[in-house]
């Protein structure tokens, strides 16, 4: 007998292709495929370009310390414009000459409000600077107040306003009509203002003297007028002697004749542009501030209402003295913040958005652009963005005495 084993069928192995990878996928590339076009795109793009690492590049914060200034790097869109750039400010606020006159050494920056205390850092720092000292803004002093008080002005010939204007923003001060008002005592009450009873003396309030640029600048119009429209100067050397170390007699002697001018008005406050636009009418009447300050309110105001305000007015003073900020790097890495501020096309914008005359062409006293850019929002225009006449300020060691007597600081 034959025993047969039984047959054994050979096994069958199928083999499969391999899957494809799931970004290779019918399906996948349907839905994500044009995205992912996109994103390699723009890799290309950013390799091309240099600018792969721009997210990873490390922040640059830089220390500054200025005044008024500060209303630029407060800003959240310059903050922001500041950081594609990676740069992020530190700012600590107070006065341009409180600036100036302490110690420096932990800043990257000053700001300072005008070229008087820009001297004094330019002075002590000379080989210690990091860069270039720009003027990227111009913004010139100005008195804030209010309507009722400019039209008393207006009546007594005190103040004028431009013609067929029925409501003006911006009226045209005689300051040394203002002066012989306060040297003689007058007080709203005695101007007549229409609705208001005010029996507080003429005056204009100023930031003190000893801190802030622009209560220095008032106190140089004040003694410029004083001084029969000359400049104070260092005395004279005495005939027939050796040339020495100036005296500043002469200027001390007319900072005490204009001194009660200024200190009539009790305690200084710090931040009169604040004050000026949440207080009521009567409590500072005038205020000096900077043009900035109230261009930029202004402009806010325009932007939420569709109006501007017209109870809040300015008066520019004939003598008019324009203040030019003064960039100072103290250390290298400020160099770029500087460069920016001053050209970049976007932080320019902002500037004047913030009511800053933003400083072009190189070397103008006044901007076209800004007043332009005011017309474009529905802003009058200053008269006084024609009159490039300015009242010249006194040497710096001039100024300085004239403070010193005035406001009996170091």
């Amino acid at each position: 007998m034959t025993t047969e084993s039984p047959t054994l069928e050979e096994p069958h192995l199928t083999v499969r292709p391999r899957p494809s990878a799931f970004f290779l996928r019918r399906g996948f590339l349907r839905s994500f495929g044009p995205v992912l076009g996109l994103a390699i795109a723009g890799l290309v793009t950013l390799l091309l370009s240099g600018n792969l690492l721009v997210p990873f590049e490390p922040t640059l914060e830089l220390a500054g310390k200025m005044g008024s200034k500060a209303d630029f790097f407060a800003d959240a869109q310059v903050q922001e414009l500041l950081m594609r750039h990676h740069i992020r400010v530190h700012v600590t606020r107070t006065g341009s000459r409180d600036t100036a006159i302490h110690d420096l050494d932990k800043y990257d920056f000053a700001f300072l409000s005008g070229e008087p205390a820009a001297g004094l850092v330019r002075t002590a720092r000379a080989d210690k600077l990091g860069g270039t000292i720009r003027q990227p803004f111009t913004s010139p002093i100005v008195l804030a107040t209010y309507r009722p008080y400019a039209e008393a002005l207006l009546r007594k010939g005190i103040a004028s306003a431009p013609p067929g204007t029925d409501e003006p923003l911006y009226y045209t001060l005689d300051t040394e009509k203002l002066v012989q008002a306060m040297k003689a005592g007058a007080t709203w009450n005695s101007l007549g203002i229409d609705g208001v009873n005010n029996s507080n003396l003429v005056l204009a309030q100023t930031s003190n003297v000893c801190d802030s640029n622009s209560g220095a600048t008032y106190l140089a119009l004040i003694a410029y007028l004083e001084n029969g429209r000359q400049v104070p100067l260092a005395d004279p050397a005495p005939a027939g002697e050796p040339a020495g170390p100036a005296t500043l007699r002469n200027a001390h002697e007319l900072a005490n004749r204009v001194k009660p001018l200024l200190n009539r008005q009790g305690f200084a406050s710090a931040d009169l542009s604040e004050s000026y636009w949440n207080l009521a009418e009567g409590d500072k009447p005038i205020v000096v501030i900077y043009e900035h300050q109230y261009l930029e309110q202004q402009l806010r105001i325009k932007a939420a209402t569709g109006r501007q305000d017209p109870d809040h007015v300015l008066l520019y003073p004939k003598d008019n003295i324009l203040t030019k900020p003064q960039f100072v790097p103290l250390r290298p890495e400020a160099e770029r913040l500087g460069e920016l501020i001053t050209f970049d096309p976007e932080l320019q914008r902002r500037a004047m958005e913030l009511g800053f005359g933003v400083a072009t062409p190189a070397g103008s006293n006044k901007s076209g652009r800004l007043y332009a850019f005011l017309a474009e929002q529905g802003l009058p225009t200053p008269q006084q963005a024609d009159n490039d006449s300015t009242t010249p300020l006194p040497a710096n060691p001039v100024l300085e005495e004239m403070i010193k007597t005035v406001g009996d600081c170091p």
